[in-house]
């Protein structure tokens, strides 16, 4: 539900699709520009990529998956837009430059005469928002309530909080677009296969209070990294990860803890909601966990995400 809040925020502008579990193809606009992970800037706290194709191309739940996405997203068919069918990639970091900040690589195609279009009209959005057009660093920037795109070309745009999408364009006016993030999290964000990859690195950028507060769980605590890859296995989802604690014992701590918040998997059950398999071990410092979730528990969880999020 992190990684779809994030995605949520990530996918504002329009964008094209794609087959299915295919990687999307990012535009060369200059020098580094068809590099995602060299637009965005080297501080992050965490880094990830979505392969959006393969989640809504699912013959499972992508369907359940575009409803929940379609709900929620603030702008539509009035710019052109539907995530759902448009989405291809979402390349994110999350940084904290005023509180908890996001900025993100959205790849597909993009109709730019109907965003301008609605920006100029001030009409209402489908969100009920207005779309409101600026400039930063000779770019157009579109925003709604401090979130925002501004287009690179047909093919490209970033997205995020404003303080995200500034720090990238300010990268491009000063010609610093080059790969900065940390090569470990570059290694596990680009596993090969994934259709959804994450890193953090909170010893470098300890983990922002507001982040910790959203998070109330005992293993959060000395947290220094986290690693965790998501593909398709077996009709679902398998996700496999480690959390780097400062030692060894803190990490045997913290693997008590993930079985507990585990354990809660049979109250999920009573919701229909059912884990195919749930694996956790230590290794010196690291836990290491995998979990299996097949496809119907998947659309369960879907169907009933309205409902937590209180809609």
């Amino acid at each position: 539900m992190a990684l779809l809040s994030v995605a949520l925020v990530a996918t504002t502008p329009a964008c094209g699709g794609g087959k299915e579990g295919e990687g999307a193809k990012v535009p060369e606009v200059e020098t580094g520009m068809n590099d995602a992970f060299a637009l965005l800037p080297g501080n992050a706290i965490a880094v990830g990529t979505v392969d959006a194709r393969a989640f809504f191309g699912s013959q499972t739940f992508g369907a359940d998956l575009a409803k929940l996405v379609e709900k929620y997203m603030p702008i539509g068919q009035e710019a052109g837009f539907q995530a759902s069918r448009d989405v291809d990639r979402v390349t994110f970091g999350s940084y904290s430059y005023q509180g908890v900040d996001v900025a993100a690589v959205v790849i597909g195609r993009f109709d730019e005469a109907k965003i301008k279009q609605v920006a100029a009209s001030h009409a209402p959005t489908k969100g009920g928002g207005t779309l409101v057009a600026s400039q930063y660093a000779g770019r157009d920037v579109y925003t709604m309530n401090n979130v925002g795109f501004t287009l690179m070309s047909d093919k490209m745009a970033i997205a995020g909080t404003e303080s995200g999408i500034r720090r990238v364009l300010e990268r491009i006016q000063d010609k610093r677009v080059k790969r900065d993030i940390t090569p470990w999290m570059l290694q596990t964000v680009e596993t090969p296969g994934a259709a959804v990859a994450l890193a953090g690195d909170f010893t470098t950028n300890p983990l922002p209070a507001e982040a910790a507060r959203q998070i109330p769980m005992p293993f959060i605590q000395n947290l220094k990294a986290v690693r965790t890859v998501g593909s398709f296995k077996d009709q679902g989802v398998q996700l496999a990860g480690s959390m780097t604690y400062p030692d060894a014992a803190s990490a045997d701590t913290a693997s008590q803890s993930v079985k507990q918040v585990l354990g809660l998997s049979k109250w999920l059950a009573l919701l229909g909601i059912k884990l195919q398999s749930a694996d956790v071990k230590v290794e010196k410092s690291d836990v290491q966990v995998q979990v299996a979730v097949d496809d119907q528990s998947l659309r369960q969880l879907l169907a009933s995400a309205p409902q937590w999020l209180g809609q």
